[in-house]
């Protein structure tokens, strides 16, 4: 059995994006991914599965993304975990705080009840306008 896995490269780390059993479609689904900017590496990894020897090969058919980009980001990552290990015990927070995540989930149901509440009052509308209409024919 084979198997196409698109493994994807950010923040330091490889995993696994999608699997595919068309080679085709997973080198193209592939190339898509490596055009844009989401990602610093991309991957396509052929599993062939033996089931009567019970063993997996793997063997890499695509390599995309910028190796110098890659690069940046493992040092980054590695500056990082350095930096907050040195700063550890000083009582000082390091980097930028974020935003708070309530505020983020009391704005999302907001769009979807006012959506409700316009849709509601266009039934009632409508449903009062053909009353009117039916009493005036």
């Amino acid at each position: 059995m084979k198997a196409f896995e698109i493994h994807t490269f950010q923040d330091g780390r490889w995993k696994i994006d999608s699997v595919f059993d068309d080679r085709e479609l997973a080198l193209f689904e592939a190339r898509r991914v490596d055009e844009g900017t989401r990602y610093s590496g991309v991957r396509v990894i052929e599993e062939l599965y033996d089931e009567a020897s019970d063993l997996t090969t793997t063997k890499t058919i695509f390599r995309g993304g910028n190796r110098d980009r890659q690069e940046r980001v493992l040092k980054a990552a590695a500056a990082q975990k350095t930096t907050s290990r040195a700063g550890h015990g000083t009582g000082r927070e390091t980097g930028r705080k974020r935003p708070s995540r309530k505020q983020d989930k009391s704005t999302n149901y907001l769009i979807p009840i006012l959506i409700l509440a316009v849709l509601i009052l266009a039934g009632l509308s409508a449903f009062l306008g053909l009353q009117q209409l039916s009493q005036l024919g």
